[in-house]
């Protein structure tokens, strides 16, 4: 048996998890680290933990969250938001209810009842056993059914070390999150890795956006917060191991980055945020793509993306209309 889980029960607290696939085997390939990422946001939604970044590879992850146990303590509209977050409509395995059939066992249901499905919910809450178990459920099921194996995918317990919630002490552990791809030799900067935190708050995703900007509070605005967690970046990434191995980032792109505040130039924002948004369905306005002639296409899909606005210049408007390929692939991986 091992040691007991460090876990703080009065407030919130920020962890660094970690977990490594069985045997080293490269389970977290490119396609199936798209289904992890969309897991791991369902998972943190349903369990009310903020991810504050996340860098996933081929045999492992990392993911830096901030959990408050008060999260189970919630009302039935948000029992029933986050269980539709994590199961859609599909029918829960553990409870046989999808979230409508629970709305209405909360509301309408044999009291008794009602109560034990909200103890049994809030108990998987606000809790970092419990998101780990989920997201990892939730992975091994899908890639289980998606590939016709079965068992376990992961190797151990998952790693976890309880962080000082200082925003200097945050930053850094998520600098070395966000540049496990260039230690890796995956990528020459954080920026030009897929499936990191860092380039998912670039491509606009809020959450992360805002959860990486509170690492630097004095500054003006999130361009400048995001600009200098980059040169944090850079600087801790352009310096070797101690021992001489793994790769680092060129110190002349150290040197740029400096020159320039940290900020990224408008046309390598433009061409970053384009190449996140390539398993888009389709890119244009928000009114092309909900009212005009992108919608009428999009309308003939069986199962039509969702259009959401993405911020890549001041004045410019632009969203993309977005696979829900990592969504759905949750509920049917056959399909």
């Amino acid at each position: 048996m091992g040691e007991i889980r460090i876990k703080r029960e009065d407030g919130p607290a920020v962890y660094h998890v970690t977990s490594r696939v069985i045997q080293k085997r490269r389970l977290l390939a490119e396609g199936q680290r798209e289904v992890w990422v969309a897991a791991l946001h369902r998972a943190a939604e349903f369990s009310g933990v903020e991810v504050i970044t996340y860098c996933v590879l081929e045999t492992h992850f990392h993911i830096l969250v901030r959990i408050d146990p008060a999260a189970r303590m919630c009302d039935d509209a948000t029992l029933v938001r986050r269980y539709r977050a994590l199961y859609g409509e599909s029918r829960a395995q553990w409870s046989g209810l999808n979230a409508d059939e629970l709305k209405n066992a909360l509301e309408r249901g044999d009291p008794e009842t009602a109560e034990h499905l909200r103890e049994r919910l809030r108990r998987r809450m606000g809790d970092i056993s419990e998101f780990m178990r989920t997201l990892r459920q939730r992975y091994t099921r899908w890639f289980n059914l998606a590939h016709g194996t079965a068992g376990t995918l992961w190797a151990e317990r998952f790693g976890s070390v309880l962080v000082q919630d200082t925003p200097w002490l945050v930053g850094l552990i998520a600098a070395y999150i966000d540049l496990n791809a260039v230690r890796a030799g995956l990528a020459d900067l954080p920026e030009n890795y897929r499936w990191c935190g860092y380039t998912e708050a670039l491509a606009g995703k809020e959450e992360l956006c805002r959860a990486l900007c509170a690492c630097f509070p004095a500054a003006k605005g999130i361009s400048e917060a995001l600009a200098r967690y980059r040169l944090l970046m850079l600087g801790k990434g352009a310096g070797a191991k101690g021992d001489g191995t793994g790769a680092r980032i060129d110190p002349a792109a150290l040197l740029e980055a400096v020159k320039n505040g940290g900020e990224l130039q408008p046309h390598d924002l433009l061409r970053l945020r384009a190449r996140f948004l390539t398993e888009g369905r389709a890119l244009g306005t928000l009114d092309w793509l909900e009212h005009g002639e992108g919608a009428s296409v999009l309308a003939k899909l069986k199962r039509p993306p969702r259009s959401r606005p993405v911020e890549v210049l001041d004045n410019v408007d632009l969203a993309v209309a977005r696979s829900r390929a990592g969504y759905c692939a949750l509920e049917h991986p056959g399909g």
